[in-house]
């Protein structure tokens, strides 16, 4: 243009000409008139654009786009089967063929074990339960120096504090902890936190001293006030069994654990095989058991909720499974989470093992059971599930939109799922 005109137009100029000349804009750059295009996506997107006025003119004049290209003409085909009103294998594993259905035969809640955590993804996203739990795709770990400690990271240390303090506080004849003795169970408490916190700061590397000293000084506050109340707990309960697992014996899970751990996994009777690890069993003088799960994330919204639309599967699965590992020589009352940390205000969350407890169990396992042996599992995520999602590269950043035009009829076993209190 300096050539042409003797002079080179400012910005504003530059963009007032393209308007005016070409019709490109931001969105849609191409012109108006497909002759004009300078290279080929610019003269698709001119058609298209002509198409889109007058589409019931010129009907299948954009067929050529599926014969120049054969990638772009699969993902148009699957981006149409993606967006129809109808389920279809774009969706996800969405299949009926016998050859799909002896693949994931194997993958049946009788035929392996799933853990409690992988079953609540399927509430969340049926497709990201067969990512995660069949697939077993994770995002890759890059090593590298960390800078705070990450809400996984954090749980797996706390986790590992309280197994070995509880085992030294039994060795110690100090359980369960009483306010007389909460000065000797707070000086077991601070040598278990130095020793644990030494061996993850050698396996993580910390970037900064600071920072990991300050997260394990907020460590230590935490369970030091959580020590504290459980010396005032007058429940009656008595600490028995701590990190008891069950069907981990090939696994890195199984780093800690009770002596009454069992290596094979735990038929509930309900169709799950269950894999897991119970943090704390504690015992009443009556003889009923109370089985707990010590959490340092989020707590549950709601108060009285079983199993929360399947969100929060721990509390009865554990104690559906601590019934079948005691048999008669125990009488399982509840499952409890507890959330022991001042962020979380050390609140706990209990589910009694009764009727209704155990009939959201079988509402579950018939849910994910019968998805698997169809197998029926499409990308049907529940409101505001994508956000954080390891797998939204997989799927793209309008799951929740595209999946919300598609029949409820296939999902409804899903959907009565997700309304369990």
């Amino acid at each position: 243009m300096r050539a042409a005109e003797g002079r080179l137009p400012d910005f504003a100029e530059l963009a007032r000409r393209a308007e005016t000349v070409t019709s490109a804009r931001v969105g849609w750059p191409a012109p108006s008139d497909p002759a004009a295009a300078i290279d080929d996506a610019e003269h698709d997107l001119a058609v298209l654009e002509q198409l889109f006025r007058l589409p019931d003119e010129r009907a299948g004049s954009a067929r050529y786009l599926l014969t120049t290209n054969s990638y772009l003409a699969r993902a148009l085909r699957a981006r149409y089967q993606r967006w129809s009103l109808r389920w279809t294998l774009a969706d996800g594993l969405v299949s009926s063929s016998n050859t799909a259905q002896a693949i994931m035969a194997k993958h049946g809640l009788g035929a392996r074990s799933y853990s409690p955590t992988a079953l609540q993804h399927y509430a969340g996203c049926p497709y990201k339960f067969f990512l995660q739990a069949v697939h077993r795709l994770a995002p890759r770990e890059v090593p590298e120096a960390i800078d705070e400690l990450d809400p996984l990271q954090r749980g797996s240390l706390v986790h590992e504090i309280q197994f070995e303090l509880f085992a030294r506080l039994r060795v110690r004849k100090l359980l369960p902890v009483r306010p007389r003795q909460l000065a000797q169970a707070r000086e077991v408490l601070d040598s278990v936190i130095e020793e644990v916190a030494a061996r993850y700061y050698d396996e993580l590397a910390p970037a900064i001293d600071r920072i990991w000293e300050d997260s394990i000084a907020a460590i230590r506050a935490d369970l030091r006030e959580w020590l504290r109340r459980a010396s005032e707990d007058e429940s009656g309960y008595v600490p028995w069994h701590f990190e008891m697992s069950f069907g981990l014996e090939h696994r890195d899970e199984r780093r800690t654990a009770d002596p009454q751990s069992v290596p094979g996994a735990v038929d509930l009777g309900c169709g799950i095989q269950l894999r897991g690890s119970i943090d704390l069993v504690e015992r009443h003088p009556s003889g009923l058991v109370r089985v707990t799960d010590h959490k340092t994330g989020k707590a549950p919204g709601k108060s009285g909720q079983l199993v929360a639309g399947g969100a929060l599967l721990q509390p009865v699965l554990y104690a559906l499974a601590a019934e079948k590992l005691f048999g008669a020589s125990a009488k399982v009352e509840c499952g409890r989470l507890y959330f022991c940390t001042s962020a979380r205000g050390f609140t706990e969350h209990i589910v009694p093992l009764d009727q209704p407890a155990r009939m959201a169990a079988v509402t579950v396992a018939d849910a994910i059971g019968n998805a698997l042996g169809q197998p029926f599992l499409p990308a049907a995520p529940r409101k505001g599930e994508c956000e954080w999602c390891d797998y939204r590269a997989v799927c793209g950043p309008h799951e929740e939109q595209r999946t919300g035009r598609k029949p409820k009829a296939p999902i409804e076993p899903l959907l009565t799922l997700r309304e369990l209190p």
